[in-house]
């Protein structure tokens, strides 16, 4: 399956924590899957009931990347996720931010504290299950690591506005926190020496709404819309939608011809070709999301749009 990502930031506010004594650096903390659903019990209504039984393919889960993890001075990279996943696709509602600092960890004990207005609201005590284990250099990074297993203990509540998915609260969450385990780590990202096969149409309206398109891995096209109507208090809800298995695309870019004739000294001899081009894109694309309703994107010439393709030789 292809991975589809869409990398989103925002300013965010959040709760400024002491630093540990001992605390490790270049923190990630993962949040674990957990169902959204509870069960109903005997006095439940049946629109209530049948509430519950659409949110049981719904998990959610969290990312947070720490401060400086890249660069000194960098904020968080903070994230909580609604997902599911259904025969052809998946659906996200993304909660992203970058507040100064929600995370603090010491190898084995540390805290998870963020307030974001009146949506989002962690306290939560973080405490490792099992012994650090030696792991590969966490996101693109070269340095010694190591993982361990937590469980967070406290307050955590998720205030969606929507009818469906409503206020969800959690008292217990599991997960893994990536960490240095000592010495220098260096984060500065690399350029990639591989040469795989893909193609790939992107349009953009902005920054708020972005679309995708591959005939790669069985064909796949994902639709992003971001809700900025909460950017003053410091984050951001991306509403995603992927569409997997078939392929959206048809047509082909104009034939380019090289060709070189022996003896000089340069040759065309595998490597990794690659060609791109920019042009107009019109249409509508519409999508239904859980909770939040239809959104419609609309694109006119004036949006951008880009085709790339990287072949190897």
């Amino acid at each position: 399956m292809a991975k589809i990502g869409v990398v989103v930031a925002a300013i965010g506010i959040a709760f400024a924590l002491p630093a540990r004594a001992h605390a490790v650096d270049h923190v990630v903390l993962d949040i674990s899957p957990t169902r959204i659903a509870t069960a109903a019990s005997v006095k439940t209504s049946k629109q209530e009931r049948a509430r519950l039984r659409q949110l049981a393919s719904w998990r959610l889960d969290g990312r947070i990347v720490g401060r400086d993890f890249y660069r000194p001075g960098d904020a968080e990279i903070f994230g909580v996720s609604l997902t599911r996943s259904f025969s052809n696709g998946h659906e996200l509602h993304a909660f992203r931010a970058a507040p100064r600092q929600t995370v603090t960890f010491d190898g084995e004990r540390g805290r998870l504290q963020a307030r974001f207005g009146k949506t989002l609201a962690i306290d939560m005590e973080i405490v490792a299950t099992t012994a650090p284990h030696a792991v590969a250099p966490a996101l693109p990074c070269r340095g010694v690591f190591a993982e361990v297993a937590v469980r967070l203990r406290g307050t955590f509540v998720l205030r969606t506005g929507t009818r469906f998915f409503r206020t969800i609260r959690r008292a217990g969450l599991t997960g893994v926190v990536n960490f240095n385990s000592g010495g220098v780590v260096d984060c500065t990202p690399q350029s990639s020496t591989e040469c795989e096969n893909s193609s790939t149409l992107s349009v953009s309206q902005g920054a708020d709404a972005t679309l995708l398109m591959s005939p790669d891995e069985n064909g796949w096209a994902s639709l992003s819309i971001a809700d900025r109507s909460a950017a003053s208090a410091g984050y951001t809800w991306y509403h995603v939608m992927y569409a997997l298995g078939s392929n959206p695309l048809s047509g082909q870019l104009p034939t380019i011809a090289a060709h070189l004739t022996a003896p000089l000294p340069i040759q065309l001899d595998g490597g990794c070709r690659s060609t791109s081009t920019t042009g107009t894109f019109d249409g509508t694309f519409r999508a239904q999301f859980a909770g939040w309703g239809v959104r419609t994107l609309k694109l006119n010439p004036a949006d951008h749009a880009s085709y790339s393709d990287q072949r190897h030789g």
